[in-house]
């Protein structure tokens, strides 16, 4: 029987991207939920992971580009970088945080104060916001991440998914020693032949 090795080493290339393309996935994803897990529980006390924090949609006031159930990335930046049409994160008051556009900014000696509203909305927001209120500007949005993340609450589901991923490196780990064991017992019977 003949072996093209061409195609074998082609085909092996191949394999290796595509592990090295869900690796990457893997890290962002994870990264991302780790991100999510920070923000909800520091989210009184403005703890941020490398200046990003994380925010789950629940309304649809800025449908159609963020849903309910999609995660929003939002990075704290200089009162210079904010323009009109940004979308930002805000709190007034220490209530919930809001997700909605610039419309306009008005600079009033010095002081800038922001008129935002959500897209899906008909009125502009009745409070103006301040810098100090500004959790930071979206600078990614992940669709349906948070309905994973909110999905995953649930600790028994946790545990299964984390079980499952054990299985699996379990399962890698014996299929990779089996493989080296071959090749092993291979190279020594190549040795013997001579």
């Amino acid at each position: 029987m003949k072996f093209d090795t061409e195609s074998i080493l082609k085909r092996k290339k191949r394999v290796k991207v595509i592990k090295i393309i869900l690796f990457i996935i893997f890290i962002v994803v994870l990264y991302n939920i780790i991100l999510l897990g920070i923000s909800s529980v520091g989210e009184n006390k403005s703890f941020n992971l490398f200046g990003y924090k994380a925010y789950i949609i629940t309304s649809e006031s800025m449908k159609p580009k963020i849903e309910i159930g999609d995660v929003i990335i939002v990075k704290k930046v200089g009162e210079e970088e904010i323009n009109t049409d940004d979308i930002i994160a805000f709190k007034i008051d220490n209530e919930l945080t809001n997700t909605h556009r610039i419309i306009n900014i008005i600079d009033e000696n010095g002081q800038k104060r922001y008129i935002t509203k959500g897209d899906n909305n008909r009125d502009e927001d009745i409070e103006e916001v301040s810098y100090d209120e500004i959790q930071g500007k979206v600078v990614m949005v992940i669709p349906a991440l948070g309905n994973v993340v909110n999905f995953m609450q649930d600790k028994m589901i946790v545990l299964v998914i984390v079980l499952i991923i054990l299985i699996i490196a379990l399962f890698y780990i014996i299929k990779s020693e089996k493989k080296e064991t071959r090749r092993r017992k291979k190279n020594s019977e190549k040795k013997e032949e001579t």
